[in-house]
């Protein structure tokens, strides 16, 4: 059973990442012990990224909405100025309700700041706001999808491909969870991307208040979890990218393809994410 847990370790102070010397892995990759849901999975400590536990993590899967990790990181590779501003049409968010895609619910033909835009891609999942990004580099002649799968390439990614900003579902929409490390890896490298990833909650210029489902995950005393990124369509199954600290170290936990269906109420991922922290803990401990 999940327990929501919105005010832990409210007091901590800040904890951030060191991506400074992310220039070789060492791959351990014993599997874990103890059975999943999700049919992948990679844990990587962060302190020498050391691939510690892995299965299946270089097999081609569908992403779904962990594409806007690369979404998030293209923009701030492309794109200094955060102050800029951008807008989805009500068309657009016509169709994303269609495709019964996440959104950020931010308003339509409103104009909004790239940075509260990449924050409404993220904490809340926005497909709005993806589109809204898309709009704007758009009007600068730039195709932002294509500028994605260009800079996943210079990244080192090798086995992806994307087609769309939202992680709408298409056949031809892949990636693994190495190439998926490396990309949030890279936006860690920013600040701002940092800042956002690492974040549970923000307000919007508008009033409008956004929040992340990897919040509920708080509720062991002695991890803190900082933020990811969950996805979810019918194809891909439940995916979740976990960014946490245990007993001083920083990690990231990737969990691929579990089965579980949100319209049913079943959330693996989630589940998961749990059983790792727990029994991880439990044995760092014993």
């Amino acid at each position: 059973m999940l327990l929501m847990c919105f005010g832990c370790h409210k007091n901590e102070k800040p904890f951030h990442i060191d991506t400074d010397s992310i220039n070789s892995f060492s791959y351990i990759n014993d599997e874990l012990d103890f059975p999943l849901h999700s049919d992948k999975y990679l844990l990587v400590d962060l302190s020498d990224f050391s691939f510690t536990h892995a299965h299946r993590n270089d097999v081609v899967m569908y992403p779904a909405s962990l594409t806007k990790v690369l979404t998030l990181d293209t923009v701030l590779n492309l794109e200094d100025d955060l102050d800029q501003m951008s807008y989805v049409t009500a068309d657009q968010v016509k169709y994303l309700v269609e495709e019964d895609a996440s959104l950020a619910c931010i308003q339509s033909d409103y104009n909004y700041s790239l940075e509260d835009l990449l924050y409404g891609l993220i904490l809340p999942s926005g497909a709005d706001a993806a589109l809204a990004l898309e709009n704007y580099f758009a009007s600068k002649g730039i195709d932002l999808v294509y500028e994605m799968n260009k800079h996943a390439q210079e990244i080192g990614c090798t086995n992806s491909h994307f087609v769309n900003t939202t992680g709408l579902h298409d056949d031809d929409l892949y990636t693994t969870l190495d190439d998926m490390f490396l990309i949030v890896m890279d936006a860690l490298k920013f600040e701002k991307g940092r800042e956002i990833l690492e974040s549970l909650y923000h307000t919007m210029a508008d009033g409008l208040k956004v929040s992340s489902g990897i919040r509920i995950l708080n509720v062991n005393p002695h991890t803190i979890v900082l933020g990811g990124k969950t996805g979810y369509t019918p194809e891909a199954g439940q995916n979740i990218i976990i960014l946490y600290k245990n007993k001083g170290k920083s990690y990231m936990l990737l969990l691929g393809n579990a089965p579980g269906s949100y319209l049913y109420d079943q959330y693996w991922h989630y589940d998961d994410s749990l059983t790792v922290l727990d029994e991880l803990y439990e044995k760092t401990e014993s």
